[in-house]
């Protein structure tokens, strides 16, 4: 899996050989415009890469290069044997950018130091916190867990040992239910949070697992606090409310609900839920400072759908039309939202950028040629 770090880029899945590794983008001439200045791609193919794309003054996308991680990509299994795809990993975050590139390239990337093993068997997402200086990775599968490891700018540190989910699974993951899904950091960093899916065919309703930053440092195995919600089943992907100790959730089952950390015994409760009509399978969600909203997507219905960071409900939905299967992991920078429509085998991989202040599509930047397939996953981008 890769990482990243200053003046740098992040996460990336190395599959079944489980490492860790951390890319530096080096100091070029060239100067970024002002707000956002790239975005990631994972191309989870055999032979991994990162997808760099530049972002222009007016939000399109332009270029790009691929940039080989050194290890392999990774998918779930159908029931009936084959990979998954899309939604390869059935995770979100399987990239992550970690501080901020000034006055540089941040196309040009290079691993720092060397791959570090990572406990557990199938990594698919990674979380990173400046304040804390730790990178984080959540591995599902037959051995399931969270994980976490110092950075500094010479690489990464040894992983902790694995804090266990015992999901009664294969490795690789077979189909894309009862699985890790999200790990990431509460808005103060101090809690690390990773949203586990269920199974509702076998009336497990999954949970969120709450661990203290602190915990890592004090004993092995860090003990965290689970949370199996009423109403939920799957839940997915989520996007961190700024100045709170909420988040918002996606759940495939229904739509999104508005989650509530306790700050005293690290217990997650509901505070609202939104059933979207028309939706099949919700599962990312990303936050936009802009309009202080949420923006999810679902990889069978090609549409954006923005939602309330308050309550959850549905403020506006933005329906598409440039042939995409439906959409996948997304980013939100400024007033524009960068979603990944990874195709199906039959449609090409691409990116739609939209304008969420007119509610409107401004380019749709095919990405095939950067190597992406239906295989791909994870959006990151660099500000």
């Amino acid at each position: 899996m890769l990482f990243s770090f200053k003046f740098c880029i992040a996460g990336a899945l190395v599959g079944l050989l489980a490492t860790a590794q951390l890319l530096d983008a080096s100091c070029k001439s060239w100067e970024a415009p002002s707000g956002a200045k790239a975005i990631y791609i994972l191309n989870n193919g055999d032979s991994n890469s990162v997808a760099a794309i530049p972002i222009a003054h007016n939000g399109t996308l332009f270029g790009g290069v691929t940039r080989a991680t050194g290890g392999n990509g990774g998918s779930t299994v159908k029931a009936t044997g084959g990979f998954n795809g899309p939604d390869a990993l059935g995770s979100q975050s399987s990239l992550t950018v970690v501080d901020s590139v000034s006055k540089t390239d941040p196309t040009d990337l290079k691993l720092v130091n060397k791959p570090i093993a990572v406990p557990g068997q199938f990594p698919v997402t990674v979380a990173a916190s400046s304040k804390n200086s730790l990178v984080c990775v959540g591995t599902t599968g037959a051995q399931a867990g969270v994980s976490c490891a110092s950075y500094t700018p010479g690489g990464l540190g040894s992983m902790s040992p694995l804090t266990v989910f015992s999901l009664n699974q294969t490795t690789p993951p077979s189909r894309p239910l009862n699985g890790v899904a999200h790990t990431f950091f509460s808005d103060d960093e101090d809690r690390l949070i990773t949203t586990v899916k269920g199974d509702p065919t076998t009336n497990n309703t999954g949970f969120v697992s709450v661990l203290p930053v602190e915990n890592f440092y004090s004993y092995p195995g860090a003990h965290d606090t689970r949370s199996s919600l009423n109403g939920t089943a799957v839940l997915f992907g989520a996007a961190v409310i700024p100045g709170t100790s909420t988040f918002l959730a996606t759940d495939a089952s229904f739509g999104a609900a508005i989650l509530q950390v306790n700050s005293f015994t690290n217990e997650v409760l509901i505070s609202s839920k939104q059933t979207i009509p028309g939706q099949k399978a919700t599962c990312w969600a990303a936050y936009s400072k802009q309009r202080g909203s949420v923006f999810v997507t679902d990889p069978l219905v090609n549409r954006l759908v923005e939602l309330s960071a308050l309550d959850s409900q549905v403020i506006t939905t933005i329906d598409l039309t440039n042939g995409d299967s439906g959409l996948i992991d997304l980013k939100v920078s400024g007033r524009y939202v960068y979603a990944l429509s990874p195709g199906n085998g039959t449609t090409p991989a691409a990116v739609t950028v939209v304008d969420s202040f007119v509610g409107k599509q401004i380019q749709h930047f095919l990405v095939g040629g950067l190597g992406a397939s239906k295989s791909s996953q994870g959006v990151a981008v660099l500000e």
